[in-house]
């Protein structure tokens, strides 16, 4: 069960504000003289040696940090619980029997185990929140577009962004700065609690994520979902498969390929998007993000549940994990389709397994999300 899938070392620049911090990276993203194997086996196979590290890790070694070995994914980032037959899942410690989330799976758990001090991964429907919430840590999933994605493997190209993982507030905070400046904890103007996204959670989950976000300060209620839960679904889904089928499908459909079932399952489903879903899906996502961006244009924060029910046992059935993720993305497709910042924090559990809370702010609003995480939490 370890996070690992190579345990390369990149030393960090001998001085600098993260001097003295370790971190682990998702094999999906390149490090100069290795191979990326993007959870598959057949991609291990014929995948290059790069010749070149992804330009996001850049900041970080040149902020004092080291890499310390690239982690586990779920085949082709294709998962939400880690479960990847060809490599195995990777340890939750914060809830050993249940299962770390994915796709950043091996991340979180080199994190919650206190191999790294944070760790960064991909997010595009909810590849670092999720595994941020069912690991019991703080998951950043930055600005669609804010930070370049070049030297990382593309699943979904519109949704793709970059993320990090860590135990404490401060400390993703200062990841953030390497990138976004200085950053000082602050509180934001409101805080926005979609209260009706409580009905996408299993009942007790819901009663504790409720009390966790009524104790936050400057809180306000509002109806998120206007146009119900199933819209939003409806226009995440088809968008991110159609992407899903443009970047991967010719590959994955070559004869011979070894791919484990669920993920054939949704290459498949992937190829079978029609024009008429797309035709709805566009301009339907644009309004969306219109609404959005006025609700968030003074500041204010939305907050909301990560996950709509604890992480799944290990090994539960495939028809069960179906259905999670189903439920679970109608709330994480809400940053994913509006290109926004959101961050998972653990502030709540149930019966000692953790239950992420979520803030969402503005496009290009991330330093101020990390500010108001940290504020929140100190």
């Amino acid at each position: 069960m370890t996070p690992y899938v190579s345990d390369v070392v990149v030393q960090g620049a001998a001085d600098g504000p993260l001097r003295g911090l370790s971190f682990a990276v998702k094999d999906l993203f390149e490090v100069e003289g290795t191979r990326s194997g993007w959870g598959s086996p057949d991609r291990l196979a014929e995948a290059p040696v790069a010749a070149a590290t992804a330009s996001v890790l850049l900041p970080a070694l040149a902020a004092g940090a080291t890499l310390r070995g690239k982690t586990k994914t779920d085949e082709l980032a294709c998962g939400m619980f880690g479960e990847n037959p060809h490599d195995g899942a990777p340890l939750n410690p914060a809830a050993p029997g249940r299962v770390p989330g994915g796709s950043s799976s091996g991340s979180a758990s080199a994190v919650g185990l206190g191999d790294v001090d944070f760790a960064f991964g991909t997010d595009t429907g909810g590849s670092v929140r999720v595994p941020a919430s069912f690991c019991g840590l703080f998951g950043l999933r930055t600005t669609h577009g804010r930070l370049s994605t070049a030297g990382l493997m593309p699943m979904a190209p519109s949704f793709d962004t970059v993320g990090w993982l860590a135990r404490d507030a401060r400390t993703l905070r200062r990841v953030g700065e390497c990138y976004f400046g200085p950053i000082t904890p602050v509180l934001p103007p409101r805080i926005l609690f979609a209260e009706d996204a409580m009905a996408q959670c299993v009942p007790a989950v819901a009663s504790v994520a409720r009390a966790a976000i009524e104790a936050l300060p400057r809180l306000h209620r509002f109806t998120l979902f206007e146009e119900g839960a199933a819209h939003w679904l409806a226009t995440f889904r088809p968008l991110q498969l159609n992407e899903l089928w443009a970047t991967h499908g010719e590959w994955a459909t070559r004869p011979g390929r070894n791919l484990s079932p669920a993920v054939a399952q949704r290459i498949g489903i992937a190829r079978e998007v029609t024009a008429a879903e797309m035709a709805h899906a566009v301009p339907a996502r644009a309004a969306l993000q219109a609404r959005m961006a006025a609700l968030l244009a003074g500041g204010d924060i939305i907050a909301l549940p990560t996950a709509h029910d604890l992480p799944p046992l290990r090994d539960s059935p495939v028809e069960a994990q179906i259905a999670f993720r189903e439920r679970t993305l109608a709330l994480t497709c809400i940053a994913s389709l509006c290109r926004l910042p959101q961050i998972s924090l653990p502030l709540a559990s149930l019966d000692g397994v953790p239950v992420g809370i979520s803030l969402i702010a503005g496009s290009g609003q991330d330093a101020a999300l990390l500010a108001a995480a940290e504020a929140l939490t100190a």
